[in-house]
């Protein structure tokens, strides 16, 4: 199981959505773009995140913009599986 850093970042846009990555501590980063009446849902159903943290995160994420929780521990064939896996250098594209 990988471990990482699960980043949330709320996108200002119309309506709003939040951006999850989770850079894994030994490479490789996977993302994706949710609405927020989906945020907890899809980190406690789809990445499997206990829903402590994610109720946590999302709150955290909603008030303050931004949250980074680190030494999360994930199931890769769940990343894999519900979110784009990004290169090194498609992370310095954009």
């Amino acid at each position: 199981m990988p471990t990482g850093t699960l980043d949330i970042m709320k996108l200002e846009e119309n309506p709003p959505s939040y951006q999850i990555m989770f850079e894994e501590n030994a490479g490789g980063m996977f993302v994706a773009r949710v609405e927020p009446e989906e945020l907890v849902d899809f980190m406690t159903e789809e990445m499997r995140i206990d829903e402590p943290l994610a109720l946590d995160a999302a709150q955290k994420a909603q008030s303050e913009g931004r949250i980074r929780v680190p030494n999360v521990f994930l199931e890769e064939n769940n990343l894999h599986a519900i979110m784009d896996y990004m290169e090194e250098e498609d992370v310095g594209e954009e």
